[in-house]
């Protein structure tokens, strides 16, 4: 037994030390930032500096021409001439002489130079202003640099982060925290890093980088949910009641109960800015179908709702989604976003590789057992409640109307549609009109569901129905 033990020991011993090798032989790199590329560049570690290579620095940016003569490197960028020797710090570059932090080095026939001095070399080399960050080993070249700002507006509170050019962060809501995290754009922070906000529902936005990209942390008093605007110009993080909380449903009709609140019902909130929230079927682990073997459907779908969105803001209409990266959310989160949205209609985005033409879904709902219907004697008063899955029931008429009206505006834009009732989730549990669009190709090709030109015509066509229900769901709720 002891034995068999110091075998094992051994072996957990063996193990350790080769995860702890191929850890440390994991390369570190600079993430290069550039009007013309975004890019990595590998760093050599040698007495205790940090180097990169100039070749892999320099070629993204420009035309280079290098040779070695000795114990010299010397090269032309961009017309531009430069000398570097081997275990020397000056260097000439354009006939100047500069001193670099650390000695240059020779190895291999190429050149290396320390990270720190590329703030220095860049500008002289290539005419182009940079930016080194050296703890999160991000380097800024030119007029690359993304900032932004926020605001913080109430009546709904909301926390509005307004960019210098479109960003496409990857969302993760947690309890009480939102974070928007940046892996490609190249964003800088304001100082100081962590603004303190005096409010009910933001408590303060942080901005923090690493070499994985960077952050922002929005700490909340408050539930809330993320869309994206202008283009991919701002991100607004907006308060939403709790999760828990059921909506009691408008002109007398039976309120929802989600199973997880326990049967409280909540105050009737006033139903006031956006008109359509656009729900992107799938995301996360959960892919949807695979469209063709390298079209996932859940990023097709997120996809349109962008575009789609971006149309109907075109004509003035106030648009949420209810996630706006790759991630997971539960049917009951879906319909509880849509529930205390405060739209007008739902709209859930699917793409199928099968069938043709624009589809639209309405709710089936469950048979009610009998002992729950209400009497003919009584109608349900504002404080009845109704299963979650029947939640839908008093808006069943006016999405079947929505979703014929959707077609038909298919239709005409040249489009094959239909629509039909399917037991779809989370129709059944959301308390507005609501409608699910599933878009198949015209031809049969998947590729053409994720094609901009496809995406357009179909979009432009749901955005011009969706716009003309407008007067007739607003006045409704």
């Amino acid at each position: 037994m002891l034995k068999v033990q110091a075998i094992a020991v051994r072996f957990t011993a063996l193990l350790l030390l080769l995860l702890a090798a191929s850890f440390a032989a994991e390369p570190r790199r600079i993430n290069v930032y550039a009007p013309q590329a975004l890019y990595q560049v590998d760093i050599l570690f040698r007495d205790g500096v940090d180097y990169v290579g100039l070749t892999d620095l320099l070629e993204p940016l420009g035309r280079l021409e290098s040779g070695v003569d000795g114990k010299k490197l010397k090269l032309t960028f961009n017309g531009a001439e430069a000398e570097f020797q081997d275990g020397k710090r000056q260097c000439r570059v354009r006939s100047n002489k500069l001193d670099l932090p650390s000695n240059f080095l020779l190895v291999d026939g190429r050149g290396y130079v320390p990270a720190t001095s590329v703030a220095q070399l860049l500008p002289r080399l290539a005419d182009q202003a940079a930016n080194f960050h050296q703890a999160s080993r991000r380097l800024f070249v030119g007029s690359s640099e993304i900032h932004y700002s926020t605001d913080l507006r109430h009546s709904p509170s909301r926390l509005v982060f307004s960019f210098t050019a479109p960003v496409n962060p990857s969302t993760v809501i947690e309890k009480n925290r939102v974070r928007l995290l940046f892996r490609r754009e190249p964003l800088v922070g304001p100082v100081p890093e962590t603004v303190s906000y005096n409010d009910v529902f933001v408590q303060s936005a942080t901005f923090a980088e690493s070499p994985a990209g960077a952050e922002l942390t929005v700490n909340l008093l408050q539930p809330a949910t993320v869309s994206t605007g202008d283009g991919g110009r701002t991100v607004t993080i907006t308060a939403t009641p709790p999760p828990q909380a059921p909506v009691a449903a408008p002109q007398n009709a039976p309120a929802a109960v989600n199973p997880s609140s326990g049967g409280q019902q909540p105050h009737p909130a006033p139903r006031a800015h956006p008109f359509v929230i656009l729900d992107a079927a799938h995301g996360g682990s959960e892919t949807g179908s695979m469209l063709s073997p390298s079209l996932a459907e859940k990023n097709v779908n997120l996809a349109f709702a962008r575009r789609l969105q971006k149309e109907l803001e075109a004509r003035g209409v106030y648009v949420v989604l209810t996630r706006v990266a790759d991630n997971l959310l539960t049917w009951d989160q879906r319909a509880v976003s849509a529930n205390t949205s405060h739209s007008s209609l739902y709209v859930a985005i699917h793409t199928s590789s099968t069938g043709q033409g624009v589809r639209f879904y309405t709710s089936v709902l469950p048979a009610t057992p009998p002992s729950t219907q209400p009497s003919a004697q009584s109608a349900p008063s504002s404080r009845t409640f109704m299963p979650w899955d029947q939640a839908q029931s008093p808006f069943l008429a006016q999405s079947s109307a929505a979703a014929s009206a959707l077609a038909a505006q298919c239709t005409s834009a040249g489009l094959t549609s239909r629509t039909s009732a399917a037991p779809l989730r989370p129709l059944n549990s959301v308390t507005i009109p609501a409608v699910a669009v599933e878009i198949a190709p015209t031809d049969g090709n998947a590729e053409e569901l994720a094609a901009p030109e496809y995406q357009q015509r179909v979009a432009t066509a749901l955005a011009t129905g969706i716009a003309a229900l407008r007067d007739k769901l607003e006045v409704a709720h």
